[in-house]
């Protein structure tokens, strides 16, 4: 049977007229009431569904003190959505919250430039929790928490574990990249990093830095170049390595979007990929199996860490405690290397 479309211009007068009932008897059957006769509470929910009634937004943060938001904050500025990591992860989380009856409120803001601002809004109860990305610095969400607002930080947090969060294995995910691309001979691997600031940055570097150790070698520092994570600041690193002469004949990047990046450098150069220079990225987007070279990569599971976030934050709100969790890494050989 095909429901009614939801309605939220239905009064309590018109689903208690259909319903045989008092407005009031309507009004303590929608707020949970368990007072009320079993058979009212059938009559109001069967003329519920008949009407399509569903409430507003905020007649139901009046009566339960929720407003159903729950903010997506990501500790960067708008160009960060230039990645299609975002579009991904933010689909996961909404999808998932949906089914808490939730609704993401989407937000980027570099947190060291609205930390005043955001915090007050945050903690004026117009949201009911906070999902938070790329982190620089984890002591603002850490007094968010403190002060009782449900957090959920993905990424690993860097000086408070008391902060439920969700990561993946970053570090075990690149130290896989670069033995593998050990394993396939390459003598001197380059690294182009991420933001060091936030923990996949920090972690994916850490975990290049243990594949090389565990050859009794220390990291050769004119091998490692900086990045952000940004298409432009992949080509930036690719032309600084190749510029400074230093001998390297594989490369570990810390994103599928700096790779891409990288590659067209060597493309335009006409430095054959992998004979001359081999290429992992992370991540495995979708453009990573684009395109006449398809790259080999450290695939995350990129919906599961929306989808896990979500499920955490509505267990919080629900007022439990989650465990923080780590999803694993894979490593997806293609062409590149």
């Amino acid at each position: 049977m095909t429901q009614p479309p939801m309605n939220q211009n239905v009064t309590l007068a018109e689903i208690a007229e259909v319903a045989g009932v008092s407005p009031a008897t309507v009004s303590r059957v929608l707020n949970g009431d368990e007072r009320v006769a079993e058979h009212r509470v059938e009559s109001v929910n069967r003329a519920v569904r008949e009407l399509g009634y569903s409430p507003s937004r905020a007649a139901r943060s009046l009566a339960t003190g929720k407003t159903g938001l729950i903010a997506t904050i990501i500790d960067s500025n708008l160009e960060v959505f230039t990645d299609p990591f975002w579009g991904i992860v933010t689909t996961a989380i909404s999808r998932t919250l949906q089914k808490s009856n939730l609704q993401a409120l989407l937000m980027a803001t570099p947190l060291n430039k609205a930390d005043n601002m955001l915090a007050a809004s945050l903690n004026s109860q117009q949201v009911d929790g906070a999902i938070f990305f790329q982190l620089h610095d984890d002591g603002f969400v850490a007094e968010l928490f403190k002060q009782g607002l449900p957090c959920v930080v993905v990424g690993t947090p860097k000086s408070s574990k008391s902060i439920p969060y969700v990561d993946v294995d970053n570090a075990t995910g690149a130290r896989m990249a670069t033995e593998y691309l050990i394993t396939r001979g390459a003598k001197n691997v380059a690294t182009i990093t991420g933001d060091l600031a936030i923990s996949a940055g920090r972690l994916r570097y850490e975990g290049y830095e243990a594949a090389i150790a565990a050859l009794g070698q220390a990291v050769d520092k004119n091998l490692v170049v900086n990045g952000n994570f940004s298409h432009e600041s992949g080509i930036e690193a690719m032309e600084e390595l190749l510029d400074s002469g230093v001998p390297f004949d594989a490369v570990f990047v810390a994103n599928d979007l700096m790779a891409l990046g990288a590659m067209s450098v060597l493309n335009e150069r006409d430095i054959k990929v992998p004979e001359q220079v081999a290429v992992v990225g992370f991540d495995d987007m979708f453009a990573a199996q684009l395109g006449r070279q398809k790259l080999t990569t450290v695939r995350q599971d990129i919906e599961g860490l929306g989808s896990a976030a979500a499920s955490m934050i509505a267990e919080m709100v629900e007022g439990r405690r989650p465990a923080s969790r780590m999803l694993q890494t894979e490593l997806i050989q293609r062409d590149t290397a």
